[in-house]
């Protein structure tokens, strides 16, 4: 079966999240992604579970195979003339160009644009970073906990009011961001298409970060007003709000047209005469009175177990889910019926459970080909295959430590 970007050759210069997950979005829907990767060492990703003391630890890196299932890796020293002069042999038989090195750091190794477009004029060049390639921290390094988690106002905007910040969800900005630049380049393919024309892309985890922040930045920018965190405590819409229930577990309701989900919650909950009370009758008089219904609504979840009270809210039409652990989605039928997850067999002899990108196409569905590609397993066969080098040439290469 044709996929969607077959045919699409992407040159995946990066480590770590953002870049990578990003060019693993592109291999997933069909393009051929070369991962290079220095000789020493490789991604910095390969030894996460080692160093990171968050993740458990396990026999496959599952960390590695998130960012870089269905690529192809080449071990390449780029410090090296005869290592750059190969990537640049690839960059002319190549569409994309993905890469999160910092400026310096590209001018050093003649990897900016104006360096590969004169190679490839019509080629895409992708530039991830922390915070962006104009502003005054166009050199300052960047993990998502900072360029996406801190300093876009997400990690300020939750938790209750006066508690100490929240810990961020590892990668959850870098994952964000990538699907971005994902989206940024099909636009950048889809222009050249159309005219020819190649083009250079920029997308930070700062840019991700406003952009997932949309609705609270724009307030900010319209009033001048600070957008400070909301307590569930205070929240305005008593029936748009979580509760915790008998059992520690909690219920999420998601009623933002409140008069249209009234009866149903009054049903489920058997708030009987509440639900015509001159006080919460309306959704206005709730917004008025919203401090009292929630420390009535609070009192009544936590008598019934999440289970009961799943069941009950189920038999109404209103909008609400279970509160559920990663454990818990990571065994939802909803997920596995959709295909956000699939098993595949691994070379190490093990079945792995693995997530696909959140979409279904019914000409040109995702697949998984191949898993992340061990260090510099596909080095030989790119540079024979794609750039026609004899095995005399790859000896010579190894010899110099160009490749590893």
């Amino acid at each position: 079966m044709k996929m969607a970007l077959e045919g699409i050759r992407v040159l995946d210069v990066s480590e770590a999240g953002l870049a990578p997950v990003c060019c693993r979005i592109l291999a997933d829907m069909g393009a051929e992604v070369i991962k290079v990767e220095r000789t020493q060492g490789g991604d910095q990703t390969r030894g996460i579970l080692k160093i990171s003391g968050n993740v458990p630890v396990y026999d496959i890196n599952y960390v590695l195979e998130f960012y870089n299932l269905n690529k192809k890796g080449i071990t390449l020293d780029l410090k090296m003339k005869e290592g750059r002069d190969i990537l640049y042999k690839l960059v002319e038989k190549s569409d994309v160009f993905v890469c999160n090195f910092r400026p310096h750091a590209l001018t050093d190794l003649g990897l900016e644009y104006k360096d590969i477009s004169k190679l490839n004029p019509k080629i895409i060049y992708t530039h991830l970073s922390g915070y962006g390639l104009h502003g005054p921290e166009k050199d300052t390094g960047a993990y998502d906990f900072v360029g996406y988690w801190a300093r876009s106002g997400v990690m300020s905007s939750l938790g209750e009011p006066g508690t100490s910040l929240p810990f961020q969800v590892p990668g959850f900005g870098d994952n964000t961001t990538g699907m971005y630049a994902a989206c940024a380049i099909m636009m950048a393919l889809f222009h050249r298409e159309r005219t020819g024309e190649g083009q250079e892309v920029c997308v930070s985890l700062l840019g991700g970060g406003i952009w997932s922040m949309g609705i609270v930045l724009s307030s900010v920018l319209a009033t001048g007003l600070e957008y400070g965190r909301i307590s569930r405590l205070n929240q305005s819409n008593p029936i748009f709000n979580s509760y915790e229930c008998k059992d520690g577990r909690w219920i999420q309701l998601a009623c933002i047209q409140g008069d249209r989900y009234w009866t149903g919650i009054c049903k489920a909950l058997e708030l009987g005469e509440l639900e015509n009370d001159l006080l919460y009758k309306t959704h206005e008089l709730r917004m008025k009175n919203n401090v009292p219904l929630i420390k009535i609504l609070d009192k009544l979840f936590k008598t019934k177990t999440q289970k009961e009270w799943a069941e009950r809210l189920a038999k109404e039409n209103i909008i609400w889910t279970t509160v559920r652990t990663p454990y818990e989605v990571a065994n939802d039928p909803s997920a596995w019926a959709d295909t956000y997850f699939r098993e595949i067999d691994h070379p190490a002899g093990k079945k792995l459970k693995v997530i696909m990108p959140p979409w279904q196409f019914s000409k040109t569905p995702t697949t998984v080909r191949n898993t992340a590609p061990e260090f510099g397993q596909h080095t030989e066969e790119i540079l024979t295959g794609v750039l026609g080098m004899s095995w005399d040439d790859i000896a010579a290469l190894k010899e110099k430590k160009v490749i590893a």
